[in-house]
């Protein structure tokens, strides 16, 4: 039987608010720790936390008896893998802490809502991947909404 449209909305669009508030709220509530903790520490941890929890997911779901909802890692997998772990979850996490110590947790805020765009765009323009008319006004909105938020009433500029 195939799920009506208010089976996906109700998980999703809350889950996704929530998300989205938590991820908006991530640069901030990080800038307030970096006084107390260094750059590399808060990182690991941050991720020491993200990886906790997708362990307790995925336990649960053994527990229930769910299936995997990821495709199998295969042998030709892991150099792709080997380069996502070094750039994804240890340099990016580290190099996203030592940036936010030394801008703004508003700047960082606004730049961290970016890294969508430009994922998008290295899906489309590296990867080929295609990019239909809702991605594109998608990305728009975001770019507009970025630019609202930092429009400080005067001439536009952009900080280093």
């Amino acid at each position: 039987m195939k799920p009506g449209p208010s089976s996906i909305q109700v998980p999703g669009v809350p889950l996704a608010l929530a998300s989205a508030a938590l991820f908006g709220a991530a640069a901030p509530l990080s800038k307030l720790l970096l006084v107390s903790i260094g750059p590399q520490m808060l990182a690991g941890l941050l991720y020491l936390g993200a990886g906790l929890g997708l362990a307790i997911v995925h336990t649960a779901r053994t527990a229930l008896g769910l299936s995997a909802p990821e495709a199998p890692l295969r042998r030709h997998d892991l150099p792709w893998l080997i380069v996502i772990v070094i750039v994804g979850g240890i340099l990016g996490p580290a190099l996203l802490m030592l940036g936010l110590g030394r801008t703004p947790a508003s700047s960082g805020s606004l730049l961290l809502n970016l890294e969508s765009i430009a994922t998008m765009g290295i899906a489309w323009l590296v990867f080929r991947e295609n990019a239909d008319r809702r991605l594109l006004l998608g990305a728009l909105a975001i770019i507009l909404g970025a630019i609202v938020l930092s429009w400080q009433g005067r001439s536009f500029s952009l900080d280093v």
